[in-house]
């Protein structure tokens, strides 16, 4: 006998869940769903940021009125491409933790030490502290050819300088290659040592001339080779600090006028957090008081470790409010998040 049943199973097909299960199930989908984008959305890359307060009508990068350094309070709001921005930890420059690596170059077009410079470029090699890694390098047809690799022997990089011949020069085979700032690019491509924990900074002899070939501005406008300095130095995350030097004697190759040099240096600086050192339209006959101004720029100088949203090696605009009116708190207009760098540097090439 065949059995019946009062009431007609369903099909699985039609049989659903409980509405019970089926919110359980569309829950859990949506909680996966967010867990993995929520670390895209708020991934968090902490950057150090060199920063120091000017006056609130000064010019970006003038060394002339140094005012003492940050407190955390100075600054009210930091952005970082536009989305806020949080301090993780705030450090004095040359007494904080953090390592910093100095390339000192100089024009090798010109005999930098033919009288006591070197003198006084040791005498501020030494005045830096344990934390401080020092390399030198020579200016040639638009590279930095490093002669000294970063060390904390004073006496090594003491050793490393030499004073070009007369010979030399007069060759223009061994100047810059008529644009000092295009070795720059070269070095911020070129870095010896690309350590994102280490604050990067270059101090550099040079008379600024465009000469050659180069590009020279025309009355107010901005020199485009300078121009791809500044933003190669931002990229790079490199505190530029050109130092104004002239051969007493250069030999004759031509250029630009005796202003030429310095308003370079000052386009340099106005983005990058970096400072020009010069004292009018001459060489100065002693590098000392320019070198102690440069001590006391980096002693008043703060390092702040920024987190923001973006991943390393993003590159993002900053933005900085101080809380005071009387002074504005100066960094990069732009940054390298994670101080990533990427380097073509080779030991031992020319």
């Amino acid at each position: 006998m065949t059995p019946t049943f009062p009431h007609k199973i369903p099909s699985h097909s039609k049989l659903g869940l409980p509405a019970s299960a089926r919110f359980l199930v569309a829950a859990t989908s949506a909680l996966l769903l967010s867990l993995a984008v929520a670390p895209l959305a708020t991934a968090q890359t902490s950057t150090l940021v060199v920063m120091h307060a000017t006056g609130a009508k000064s010019p970006a990068g003038d060394t002339s009125r140094i005012l003492p350094p940050l407190v955390q309070s100075d600054i009210a709001s930091i952005k970082v491409g536009g989305k806020p921005a949080t301090i993780k930890s705030f450090e004095p420059l040359l007494t904080g933790s953090h390592g910093i690596q100095l390339v000192i170059a100089l024009d090798n077009g010109q005999q930098i030490g033919i009288l006591d410079q070197f003198d006084s470029i040791k005498k501020f090699m030494n005045s830096m502290p344990p934390n401080v890694e020092i390399a030198v390098g020579y200016m040639v047809q638009a590279h930095v050819r490093i002669v000294q690799g970063f060390t904390k022997d004073r006496a090594l990089d003491g050793a490393a300088l030499r004073v070009p011949t007369r010979l030399e020069v007069s060759d223009t085979r061994n100047d810059t290659g008529g644009n000092p700032f295009g070795c720059l690019t070269d070095l911020a491509t070129k870095w010896p040592d690309p350590d994102p924990t280490k604050i990067r900074a270059v101090l550099f002899f040079t008379d600024g001339l465009m000469r050659g070939n180069s590009v020279s501005q025309g009355g107010d406008a901005d020199n485009p080779n300078v121009t791809a300095a500044e933003t190669s130095l931002q990229r790079a995350g490199i505190l530029p600090f050109p130092f104004y030097f002239m051969d007493p004697h250069p030999p004759t190759r031509g250029g630009g006028g005796l202003l030429e040099g310095p308003q370079n240096f000052s386009q340099l600086v106005r983005s990058t957090s970096g400072g020009a050192l010069y004292d009018g339209q001459y060489a100065p006959s002693s590098l000392d008081p320019l070198l102690d101004r440069l001590y006391r720029v980096l002693d008043s100088d703060v390092v702040v470790t920024v987190e923001s949203p973006g991943k390393p090696g993003d590159f993002k605009q900053l933005d900085i409010k101080s809380s005071k009116p009387e002074i504005k708190v100066t960094g990069p207009d732009n940054i390298s998040l994670g101080n990533v760098l990427k380097t073509k540097y080779v030991p031992g090439a020319k």
